[in-house]
């Protein structure tokens, strides 16, 4: 099977803004940030300092019970020296607060 870059999502976000905290073992980097939007397999994450492609975080919600070893898929800057990554999550605990409060309540037909 053919690799497609950039990668194509299986599935949609949804916004959502909410803390996370972000560490690395491999080079002891932490951050307190924020998400853009959430899928129940990623996240898209709102940082003051790149994270590297390819590296692999630890990702927990605040609030919440969410905690995820997550991949780091890309990482782009933002024209206010920020930057956007996008994590997929490997085996979140559960789901994102929103994500939960959404599969609960009953959608309109």
């Amino acid at each position: 099977m053919a690799k497609v870059f950039p990668p194509v999502r299986s599935e949609s976000r949804i916004p959502e803004k909410m803390l996370v905290e972000l560490y690395s073992l491999e080079n002891a980097a932490h951050e307190i940030t924020s998400t853009i939007n959430v899928s129940s397999h990623g996240a898209r994450v709102l940082t003051k300092a790149p994270w590297a492609p390819n590296q692999d975080v630890s990702v927990r919600s605040v609030p919440g019970n969410l905690y995820s070893r997550a991949h780091v898929v890309y990482c782009k800057p933002l024209p206010d020296r920020s930057f956007s990554i996008g994590l997929r999550l490997l085996h979140p605990t559960e789901l994102w607060p929103a994500l939960s409060k959404a599969s609960a309540s009953p959608h309109p037909h």
